[in-house]
């Protein structure tokens, strides 16, 4: 028998190999993820798969540390505490892609519009070379039959030139309209993308920006800058006893109390779970510090009812711990010392402010 001539196939490139790799590694991460829905007694719906496939794959260090914090001592995880999760390190991706999308479709329609002045320009061209052709024909004409084709043709030149005119304007007015459309979606996918769905008030991203301007403008001015950290006193056994739907009532509770108090702060913010961030610009610490007792009292006295005739929700606390900005402190900084000043709040047994030196 002859020699046989076996076709192999190419050595894959490098690319090639990673993509295969990436591939593998995503099988394995997605089997993972149905073992840890499984595990954890997590409902297979798409955030939660979000959340699992990004631990899976540690696709973020801190979400993976706040699962494995999570984690610790308990079988199951809430779609309360996946909600969160996904709200704080997986949303804003789907904000980059709906703003993505609009954007291009805003790009793809002003192309349309550039589109259509273009076909008018030609339009116009060629009517102002019909009517220099007239010019010139028309003193020429030797008969009346002549002179009414010429005239004919002159109006129906106009005619047409009336038509393209008119679907010039209609398919202008329509562009305008749908852009204004577009641009308003986008407006409010970046509004929403910086504030918290289920209390209204900004988000974790929203006050870390804000907390950087407010820096640079105390560092740039030497105004004082105080920042506070709240924390709801045992939310979680209040969430086991009478549900999410009273968490989320008091959630809503605190968050509007902060917000519409008297010498009310520049901005409050939920940082995520049942803690809130808290920036008091041109404020020394005694003051913000006064500042949150008052809020501490408010919040000891609401009335919260998880539904209307409902009995009312047993008595809601929350502590405080709140920093001094200095000049130099990084955003990091100034918010790890109100967050020491917050556990120093729970280890004196809560419902108490503290801030250092104070408290």
């Amino acid at each position: 028998m002859g020699a046989q001539l076996i076709e192999r196939a190419s050595p894959a490139t490098p690319s090639e190999q990673r993509a295969q790799l990436d591939f593998r590694e995503a099988c394995k991460a997605a089997v993972r993820v149905f073992q840890l829905s499984e595990k954890y007694k997590t409902a297979p719906y798409p955030n939660a798969y979000a959340v699992w496939f990004a631990y899976s794959t540690k696709a973020d260090a801190g979400l993976v540390a706040e699962i494995d914090e999570l984690l610790l001592g308990q079988d199951a995880i809430s779609s309360y505490d996946i909600e969160l999760l996904f709200q704080a390190y997986l949303a804003q991706e789907q904000t980059v892609f709906a703003t993505h999308d609009i954007s291009q479709a805003i790009g793809d329609e002003i192309e349309e519009v550039l589109s259509v002045i273009g076909s008018s320009l030609q339009q116009n061209t060629s009517f102002t070379d019909t009517l220099s052709t007239l010019e010139t024909t028309l003193p020429k004409a030797s008969s009346p039959e002549e002179l009414s084709s010429l005239v004919s043709g002159l109006i129906a030149e106009n005619r047409r030139m009336s038509a393209v005119t008119l679907e010039l304007n209609q398919g202008l007015a329509r562009s305008q309209g749908l852009i204004t459309t577009l641009s308003e979606q986008l407006d409010e996918v970046r509004t929403q993308s910086l504030r918290d769905p289920l209390t209204s008030i900004p988000n974790r991203r929203a006050f870390d920006k804000t907390l950087q301007e407010v820096m640079e403008h105390a560092t740039r001015t030497r105004e004082p800058l105080c920042v506070a950290m709240a924390d709801l006193d045992h939310f979680k056994a209040l969430n086991d006893t009478h549900g999410h739907q009273a968490g989320d009532i008091v959630l809503q509770n605190f968050a509007r109390l902060i917000s519409a108090s008297a010498d009310e702060p520049r901005m409050v913010a939920r940082y995520g779970g049942e803690e809130f961030a808290i920036i008091f610009p041109g404020s020394d610490l005694m003051t913000a510090y006064n500042r949150l007792v008052s809020i501490k009292h408010m919040l000891s006295k609401t009335v919260h009812q998880a539904e209307a005739g409902a009995a009312p929700l047993p008595m809601v606390t929350a502590s405080f711990g709140v920093a001094k900005f200095v000049p130099g402190m990084t955003a990091r900084e100034v918010l790890q010392k109100a967050d020491a000043s917050l556990y120093d709040a729970k280890g004196k047994g809560r419902n108490r402010v503290c801030a250092p030196g104070i408290g």
